[in-house]
């Protein structure tokens, strides 16, 4: 019985040094690197990124507006979930960047959030807080809870 079950929770594909390109309505929406990554069959099919993954979205231009890696990530395939963790930082097309240990992707309703603590940083500012929420792009974000905010010197 032991080893009928430990089949069931190996990945049925196994690949190394992924690249893909999703696209949507013909143009690239997003674009994902990954040095491995299984998918696992099972009441709740899932595909993991043990080693992390970068994650690159495009405008309808074509250009890239948004950045994200990740030490470590898993895509709930029937909930289109992607939770992403470790080390997360999501940069966009204004440089802002964001730091984190934990982030959901909401597939569906294209929607990036956690209630963990993040850093923002932005031009000469820093902001922290609890919480966060945005769009897939993180153009338009809100921060919950936060901080407060450091104003960085700028040495020219």
């Amino acid at each position: 019985m032991e080893e009928l079950s430990k089949e069931m929770n190996d990945p049925i594909v196994t690949s190394s040094q992924v690249e893909w390109l999703y696209t949507k309505n013909g143009k690239a929406s997003f674009k994902l690197k990954t040095p491995s990554m299984l998918r696992y069959e099972a009441d709740e099919p899932y595909v993991e990124f043990p080693l992390g993954l970068e994650l690159h979205s495009f405008e309808n231009d074509g250009g890239q507006d948004a950045f994200m890696t990740a030490d470590y990530a898993i895509q709930h395939i029937k909930t289109q979930q992607v939770e992403a963790k470790g080390n997360v930082v999501l940069r966009n097309e204004e440089g802002e960047m964001l730091e984190t240990e934990a982030l959901f992707w909401d597939e569906l309703n294209e929607r990036i959030y956690t209630e963990a603590f993040v850093k923002i940083t932005k031009q000469e500012q820093v902001i922290m807080g609890e919480g966060f929420e945005s769009d897939i792009y993180f153009s338009e974000y809100t921060l919950k809870k936060s901080r407060g905010m450091i104003n960085l010197e700028r040495t020219d």
